[in-house]
């Protein structure tokens, strides 16, 4: 599943799944920072006293967790053969990789937008992050076209799920937050 950084690499629970720190470690974020990243920059009433209402962990276990829903409620129909269900939690866990790069924490402690997050995002900052690795193409789909930047081609119907899923996880909250 993965490449011979395997051995290199460290590796975190989320929801009981291990997934590669790579780029965590690529962010020079420490396990202890994952729950201050905010899971978004674009609603910045999010931020109480420099930790978030919703970090980017508690984001991906929502999104996992909804994904999961999602096919046990496509189980009940009858219909879940048409999905494979490792891939969309793997998708739910990964769509996001990308921020672990394209955020940054300044000398006081602030997260921002790196340069580089503003002019490529996380999609395609994620996708570069995952590419060396032997991932499905579910998986790969979902990191690149999760958000906007997939509004135009077909999406898989996994990455549908977590597309879906995730928009539920930043509309709403960003009604509740936005003045």
């Amino acid at each position: 599943f993965f490449s011979s950084r395997r051995r290199h690499t460290r590796y975190i629970s989320v929801t009981g799944v291990q997934t590669c720190a790579l780029p965590i470690c690529l962010g020079k974020w420490t396990e202890d920072d994952l729950h201050t990243i905010p899971f978004t920059l674009l609603i910045p009433e999010l931020m109480e006293n420099s930790k978030p209402k919703v970090s980017i962990i508690q984001h991906l276990r929502s999104v996992t967790k909804m994904c999961m829903a999602t096919y046990e409620q496509y189980e009940s129909f009858g219909l879940a053969k048409h999905l494979n269900r490792d891939e969309l939690i793997s998708a739910g866990l990964l769509h996001d990789v990308g921020k672990f790069v394209e955020y940054a924490r300044d000398k006081n402690g602030k997260i921002y937008q790196t340069d580089t997050g503003k002019y490529i995002r996380h999609p395609a900052m994620g996708l570069e992050l995952v590419y060396e690795f032997d991932f499905p193409l579910v998986v790969k789909q979902a990191i690149v076209f999760h958000s906007k930047e997939g509004d135009k081609i077909e999406r898989l119907p996994e990455v549908e799920i977590v597309h879906r899923c995730d928009f539920l996880c930043f509309a709403p909250i960003k009604k509740f937050y936005k003045k």
